[in-house]
């Protein structure tokens, strides 16, 4: 029982820490901001559902923007957001909806790096 209500403070907490607190700094990193006129335009929040094993961020784009400007950066997403994978797809005119895997899950597979022990 308490885990309903200590569930919706906590999604709303790792949603600002995740995202919201540093979004323009993050998104500048990731360089899907536009610069013009000395002014910086940076993609807008829409949502974030934090689930249990993936995040998902819908953002909407900016004019100039397509869709596979999110789709070609996943990696650096990922990185940027300290997250193990990501994936970005169009969701409606406009938005993309990015998910980027915090743990490892079924959804995202843990990654070997190849290297066997040496004995």
């Amino acid at each position: 029982m308490i885990w309903r209500i200590i569930s919706p403070v906590r999604a709303r907490y790792l949603a600002w820490y995740r995202y919201r607190r540093r979004w323009t700094r993050l998104m500048t990193a990731a360089r899907l901001t536009l610069t013009a006129d000395g002014t910086t335009r940076v993609p807008r929040l829409l949502s974030v559902r934090i689930g249990d094993t993936a995040d998902r961020v819908r953002v909407r784009m900016l004019d100039g923007h397509c869709p596979a400007d999110y789709e070609n950066r996943t990696t650096h997403l990922a990185n940027t957001f300290g997250a193990h994978g990501c994936d970005a797809a169009v969701i409606g005119p406009g938005t993309v909806e990015i998910v980027l895997y915090q743990h490892d899950s079924p959804e995202f597979p843990a990654l070997s790096n190849g290297l066997k022990d040496a004995a």
